[in-house]
């Protein structure tokens, strides 16, 4: 029996010739006549799959799209890029200044997962803790920032931190200690923070009277502790 291929080849090759448009199945397109497995529209007419869409549909899809579904068979999602280091610290920062002392501990203990010994997450973390009341835990990552910092520019601030919270679980005797340390590193860091100086020696004045405690103070977050040092 001879074969059918030829003479739909020849026909192809006359249509396409004559100027006249084709289906991708082989048919010729003719006003009103949809090939049967076709699905007609009121703007066209395809297989009702992507593969099969009209060519001034496919026209319209962003190639670089087209291009991975041909190659891989389904459209990508995003890789979301995982936090570092520097990204989980800023975000503490940020949630401090912004008051969410909780979201700003998380931060800080995702950060010193990754590093577990940088002074500016432990400090971090003893500002989100104390700003929490949780003296205990404050007065260990404030002791751990100390442990891990690098000069009198980084735990000055510290020494005044972990000085608070002994303060405030009524540890006079070891907060006068600490105070007066972050003093001695705030000279021989030669920083200027008025401020937080003077917030250490009013802590100091009560602690030197035993007097009752003054209205708490929120610790300030403005900047990490390394940034004290010039």
């Amino acid at each position: 029996m001879r074969s059918a291929v030829p003479i739909m080849v020849l026909v192809l090759s006359v249509l396409a010739l004559s100027g006249c448009m084709v289906f991708s199945s082989g048919y010729p397109y003719a006003d009103g006549v949809v090939p049967s497995g076709m699905i007609a529209g009121t703007d066209g007419w395809s297989h009702g799959s992507l593969f099969s869409a009209p060519n001034w549909l496919l026209a319209q899809i962003d190639p670089n799209l087209m291009s991975t579904v041909l190659d891989y068979g389904y459209t990508p999602v995003p890789t979301e890029v995982p936090k570092g280091f520097e990204d989980y610290v800023a975000e503490g920062y940020a949630a401090l200044e912004g008051g969410n002392y909780r979201a700003a501990y998380n931060a800080f203990k995702k950060a010193i997962e990754l590093q577990p010994s940088s002074s500016d997450a432990w400090y971090g973390s003893g500002l989100a803790l104390e700003s929490q009341k949780r003296y205990l835990s404050a007065l260990e990552a404030y002791t751990q920032a100390i442990s891990y910092s690098k000069g009198a520019g980084s735990n000055w601030a510290s020494y005044a931190g972990k000085g608070r919270v002994l303060y405030s679980l009524n540890r006079f005797s070891d907060a006068k200690t600490a105070l007066e340390t972050a003093i001695a590193q705030y000279e021989k860091a030669g920083v200027s923070h008025p401020d937080e100086l003077e917030e250490i020696y009013r802590l100091l004045e009560e602690i030197s009277g035993y007097t009752s405690p003054v209205p708490e103070a929120i610790p300030s977050a403005d900047i990490p502790a390394t940034a004290y040092s010039v």
